[in-house]
């Protein structure tokens, strides 16, 4: 199969070995069945050459269209665990908040129960002082009178 790059270095190697015109010191005398037959070739083999362009094109977009999905999927992903990471940092940040919630309201209750029990102690032991009062004051009353009777 021959290529148009080698049909190209044809054409030119003919004008190159061609011989110069006379009277003209640009212009040159050429085979011109030569010429006419490499560009009937070059025309032959221009299409299978666009072809192979258009098969590595196709090749080519194929490739950055593959690319392209797999950054896609890449970011998709990204963003998912980057959502995914907020989430259980809001979950992690609201646990901490309703933890601290039932601390507070632990220590609530158990400094209203404390001192309730302090309170109840207090006036059970207040009560129990003047009760103990009361008696004391009955006994030395009972003993006075006997000691004046």
């Amino acid at each position: 199969m021959e290529t148009i790059e080698s049909l190209l270095n044809e054409i030119e190697s003919e004008i190159l070995r061609a011989k110069k015109a006379p009277f003209s010191s640009t212009d040159v005398v050429v085979n011109r069945q030569a010429l006419l037959s490499l560009i009937n070739r070059f025309r032959g083999a221009y299409p299978s050459a666009l072809r192979e362009a258009e098969a590595i094109k196709r090749e080519r977009d194929d490739i950055i269209t593959k690319a392209n999905v797999y950054a896609e999927q890449l970011c998709d992903n990204a963003e998912a665990q980057v959502a995914q990471m907020k989430s259980e940092t809001e979950i992690m940040r609201q646990a901490r908040e309703d933890a601290e919630i039932l601390r507070r309201e632990a220590q609530e209750a158990y400094d209203k129960m404390d001192y309730e029990a302090r309170a109840l102690a207090f006036n059970l032991l207040d009560g129990a002082e003047k009760a103990l009062k009361e008696s004391m004051n009955i006994i030395n009353g009972r003993k006075r009178k006997l000691v004046e009777d």
